[in-house]
Formats: structure tokens, sequence, C-alpha cells
């Protein structure tokens, strides 16, 4: 079995209501967050989970304003692991919302590998989810839509390699993912926003993990977390900004 090493990419920050992250916890009070990517290194070649958010200046028009200084660019970002994009053979997108496919189109020659229920809901959400996805019915055109003809549709949970099994998360969005990874420390698993936080792992309710503040069914969330918890794995938040205080997993 290949040995695994999972690489946060730090791609932006942001100030985000706590309640968006945690169900109706604290709504008012800001705190720091982080748009990530992984890079999995350790197989045949690297695969990366996620693609992150929009500029500066789409973000403040769009969604909340963004602070990307230049080492946290994409670009710059893979090359301190010596990556280029056209390395890249294999893309995972949690989901489609906004902050996760953004550079979906900085990998051309990547299979992209998506839920197909996620891919459903994309073109047609909830209001509530307009403007996450970007969608038609706000008048854009959604970050994924260039890249679709890449994307390889998954039903469920799918093995992907030796090692590495993309779980269905859904309840953040009908369709969100997380990628489990076998490592010489145990399993790791990137849990996408299905955990976006410390605070929902830390602090759970009723001896549950918190679910997140955005989502479109919170039944379907309950037993996603509670797959989660049996999963036996270290999990790793979506948006938690201390999970680039560590440079690898595990170290």
């Amino acid at each position: 079995m290949s040995t695994y090493h999972i690489y946060p990419l730090a791609l932006g920050t942001m100030l985000l209501d706590q309640s968006s992250l945690c169900y109706a916890r604290n709504p008012g009070t800001k705190i720091p967050c982080v748009m990530l990517a992984f890079l999995i290194q350790g197989g045949r070649s690297p695969i990366l989970v996620d693609t992150g958010c929009c500029g500066e200046e789409w973000a403040a028009a769009y969604h909340a304003p963004i602070t990307i200084p230049e080492e946290m660019t994409f670009s710059r970002q893979l090359r301190q692991h010596g990556v280029s994009p056209e390395d890249i053979g294999i893309v995972i997108n949690t989901h489609l919302h906004w902050d996760h496919c953004f550079h979906n189109d900085m990998f051309p020659h990547a299979k992209i590998y998506v839920q197909k229920k996620e891919l459903e809901f994309a073109q047609s959400p909830l209001p509530t989810q307009y403007r996450a996805y970007e969608c038609a019915q706000m008048g854009l055109t959604p970050p994924w839509e260039s890249t679709k003809e890449q994307f390889v549709l998954v039903d469920g949970d799918h093995p992907l390699a030796d090692g590495i099994e993309l779980i269905f998360l859904p309840g953040h969005t009908p369709g969100s993912q997380g990628v489990l990874v076998d490592t010489e420390k145990g399993k790791y698993l990137i849990a996408g926003d299905a955990v976006q936080s410390n605070d929902a792992l830390e602090n759970k309710t009723f001896g549950m993990i918190h679910p997140s503040g955005v989502h479109v069914d919170l039944f379907e969330y309950y037993e996603t977390l509670k797959k989660m918890e049996n999963l036996d794995a270290h999990i790793i938040p979506g948006h938690e900004i201390t999970v680039i205080d560590q440079k690898v997993y595990p170290n």
C-alpha cells in the first residue's frame, strides 16, 4: 500500500459568521477562516482535493471580502510542493460551492470526481444556495461549468485508489463528499464542509458533531455525522484556520 501524506494549501482568508460554520452558534460573531485545498502525495501521481475560491474583487462583489496574499495564490501553493497543474491527473471536488471548485479550469488534463447528486443539485439548487453555487438562476455562470466535460460522476462511496476512498457525506449539500486517506498513522478524512471547524468537532451537541449552518437536510446531515464518527478517522475540517499550522498530515 502507498504511504500517503496530505498537504493543506491555504488559498485565502476571510471572516465568517460563526453561525454559518456551526448551526445557530453565536450569530453575529465573526471568526477567521481559511479557504483550503489539499494535495495528497505518495501515490503514482499527486491528487488534488478541491480547487479553491475566486479572487478578491469577485468575492467582495458576490460573497464576502477575502484576502489572498501572493503566497496564497494557487500556483504559488502548488510550487511550494514541487507540483505544477500539469502534474495533476485527479481532482476531487468535495462539492460545487464557489470556494471549492473555482479553479477547476487550471487542471485541463485531470479527471474531476464529483458526486452525481451534487451536479444535479448544482444545476438547480435551493434559492438559499444560489449564491454559493453562483448559479444561472442569478445570472452567473457556475465556476464548474467550463470543466463539466472532465467530470467523473460517482454515486455514493467510491474506491479511488489503493488506500483512498471517496465517502458520500450529504447534508451540507446533497452531494457533498469527503476523502478517506490511509496513512502511516491511521485514517484521515478530508471532510470538505461536512465539518467546517474545530468548534464543530470539539464542542459537540448531545455528544454529536455540530452541523454547519449551511445545509439542505438536517435529517440526512445527522446520519452523515454518525457515519463520520464510525469511520474512526482523524477529521480535517474544511475551513478551520489552524489546519494550516500543520504543514503535513500526519506529521
